[in-house]
């Protein structure tokens, strides 16, 4: 699973990964589809089944099985909210990656590693601030589909009320 696997329960990765493993959702190997995260341009955060192929030996051979898990690809403010919060992770990534590079280039003394306090503490923050962000993109996203939601329920209420209307009108 993805490296939000320690958030499962705060989101709703955790419905998915339990009814996926419930339903089982077969590629055409046969085995079960995996939901994957995906981060391109186009759809950010936008999930999808795939299969890592079946083994032979040591090896995998390849199976080509895709198929989106959300319908709608984000769109409008979600769209460009998990744009920017994707570039801030690999930021970090990439911050992370450099200061766990500047501690292992440190001398050794004794045969101990003399590691800064400063680089530790700045690693721990920038992994913290990548998670929240993480969680934060897992929100705008449920929030996105519940706002879609109502917006249907809202169109259709309109509808209803608004046939009642006018059918009230031709009785009298």
């Amino acid at each position: 699973m993805s490296e939000s696997g320690n958030f499962l329960a705060a989101n709703s990765e955790s419905i998915i990964s339990s009814s996926l493993t419930e339903h089982g959702i077969r590629c055409d190997s046969n085995l079960t589809a995996n939901p994957v995260r995906a981060w391109t341009r186009k759809n950010p955060g936008r999930r999808f089944l795939s299969c890592r192929g079946r083994r032979v030996g040591r090896d995998y051979v390849k199976c080509d099985f895709f198929q989106w898990f959300d319908l709608e690809p984000p769109h409008g403010w979600q769209h460009l909210s998990l744009l920017e919060a994707r570039d801030i992770i690999n930021e970090q990534k990439e911050e992370i990656s450099k200061l766990r590079n500047q501690v292992s280039k440190q001398p050794h003394q004794n045969s101990h590693v003399q590691i800064s306090n400063d680089l530790v503490e700045q690693l721990n923050d920038k992994s913290e601030e990548c998670e929240a962000l993480k969680r934060a993109v897992l929100v705008l996203t449920e929030r996105s589909s519940v706002l879609c939601n109502v917006l249907v329920a809202s169109s259709v209420g309109f509808v209803v009320v608004l046939g009642g209307i006018i059918g009230f009108n031709f009785k009298v």
